[in-house]
């Protein structure tokens, strides 16, 4: 079985969607004029989900409540999908007249949806389909559900907020939040029954109870919210998450995406934050990045499956991403072959190939002036030091200079061996013979005078032995000898 792996921060992350769809290989076959029996792609490929895909783009992707039903929204057409998790594979398609800017679940399952389109309408689907239509005054940008007072709450290009009571089956009094700009994005705390009201200018905080704003943040260009127990973070234009408390004005602490794209969604689950923008998804653990994926389409919106390490993509292509991640947590309970899946491979043996790529610790890389290059797709993050393509790592070094360096050194080195080499000896000297000097008999201790007439402790050079030993010594005397004559 073959997977495709990304390693981000020593974290593994496996992408189930990565082999393209059965329409894509029959297409393939088609063209070719092959059959797919023998293509070993086919025939290994994993299909977590049947059908999970849209003719051109998802925009979002939501999990129910009981983790029995993914809800997916996608074009071109318009259309929304529902997933039942217990059959892997499609439940039913519904069409619309326009495409869907937000829609939210307002039950534990998928019998209850309200959806708000592009053409300012709203639309509200019960199990056997559409149910109800109605027309909104405004553009709208975002969409929430009030549980406590039946209270759909639609924001739009203005400083009103168009509140809707599914109870009555009519609209009430609108919220005005006193920004000019208008709204960006709406959140809901479920246990303080509070409403976060994201502009351009500032942050409004609603409590749900008297109808009030409670509070404000002078937070500029806030693109999505998120909360937690007394935690709230905040996206920026500038590619920023913002973690305050509630308690305070001051931010306890800032997150940086690199690409400084608009952050689209935000997922807090208890130390964890998760994040993404056009490009990336990045997860961040108390002040640390945990890990990030980086699909190879734009990012629309994500969903973090409950009690599980699997996300679901909405992308800007057919098919919606799977990624799996057994480090954060096991499968989801839909699927638990995926945990048995991801253990065979960790028990292979795989070597990884980098032909085109170049090991370069970050002492290197500031010895190549390429620090600028950190956090990028130019650099993978790899061991203890980052993989970089051998072309790129070429043009650094040519730019820095250091080929004309390591030329001169090869230089060098050369012009040495050949200075040894001319000095090597290559005609034999005549070795003068030195005499032996007999020591006096009164240096010699006494004790010791029977050792030298021992005929035991006598060196015989013409022995086999002693030549043997000193195979240098015979050779030069060889030498000399034929030089004699």
């Amino acid at each position: 079985m073959t997977l495709s792996i990304t390693i981000s921060q020593q974290i593994k992350a496996y992408n189930l969607a990565a082999c393209p769809t059965l329409p894509e290989f029959l297409e393939t076959a088609y063209k070719t004029q092959k059959s797919l029996k023998k293509n070993e792609q086919f025939r290994k490929r994993i299909e977590v989900i049947q059908g999970f895909e849209f003719n051109t783009a998802s925009t979002q992707i939501e999990e129910s409540k009981d983790q029995q039903y993914i809800v997916a929204a996608g074009l071109y057409a318009p259309s929304i999908k529902i997933f039942e998790t217990s059959q892997l594979s499609m439940k039913c398609s519904r069409g619309l007249d326009s495409e869907i800017v937000k829609f939210c679940l307002l039950g534990d399952d998928y019998k209850k949806i309200a959806m708000v389109c592009e053409d300012r309408n709203i639309e509200l689907h019960a199990q056997y389909g559409k149910h109800f239509k109605l027309r909104v005054p405004k553009q709208p940008t975002d969409m929430i559900y009030n549980p406590y007072n039946c209270n759909l709450l639609v924001s739009s290009q203005n400083e009103d907020i168009t509140r809707l009571n599914l109870e009555l089956g009519s609209f009430v009094e609108s919220y005005n939040i006193q920004q000019e700009t208008g709204v960006n994005c709406l959140s809901m705390h479920d246990q303080l029954q509070l409403g976060f009201v994201g502009g351009n200018k500032q942050l409004s905080i609603i409590d749900f109870r008297s109808d009030q704003i409670v509070q404000q943040l002078g937070v500029n260009d806030v693109t999505s919210i998120a909360t937690q127990n007394l935690q709230v973070a905040l996206g920026t234009k500038e590619g920023q998450i913002k973690l305050f408390d509630l308690r305070k004005h001051i931010p306890i602490h800032i997150y940086q995406h690199q690409y400084r794209l608009p952050i689209k969604k935000i997922v807090m689950n208890d130390d964890m934050i998760v994040s993404c923008d056009a490009k990336i998804l990045k997860f961040w653990q108390g002040n640390r990045l945990f890990t990030n994926i980086e699909p190879q389409s734009e990012i629309n919106s994500f969903t973090w499956v409950k009690n599980s390490g699997m996300f679901l993509l909405a992308l800007e292509q057919p098919r919606m991403g799977i990624y799996f991640i057994p480090q954060l947590n096991a499968a989801p309970k839909w699927c638990p072959f995926l945990d048995n899946l991801t253990e065979e491979m960790e028990e292979e043996e795989q070597q990884t190939v980098y032909d085109e790529y170049k090991f370069l610790s970050y002492e290197e890389l500031e010895r190549l002036d390429a620090l600028h290059l950190l956090e990028t797709a130019m650099l993978k993050p790899y061991s203890h030091g980052y993989l970089i393509h051998l072309k790129l790592y070429l043009k650094l070094r040519q730019q820095k200079g250091l080929d004309f360096e390591d030329y001169k050194q090869k230089r060098i080195q050369q012009n040495y061996e050949k200075q040894l080499e001319a000095e090597r000896v290559t005609k034999g000297y005549v070795i003068p013979e030195v005499p032996e000097i007999e020591q006096p008999v009164k240096q010699i201790d006494p004790r010791f005078s029977k050792l030298l007439k021992d005929n035991d402790f006598t060196v015989d050079k013409k022995s086999e032995a002693w030549k043997r030993a000193h195979p240098s010594e015979v050779k030069v005397k060889k030498q000399i000898n034929k030089n004699k004559r």
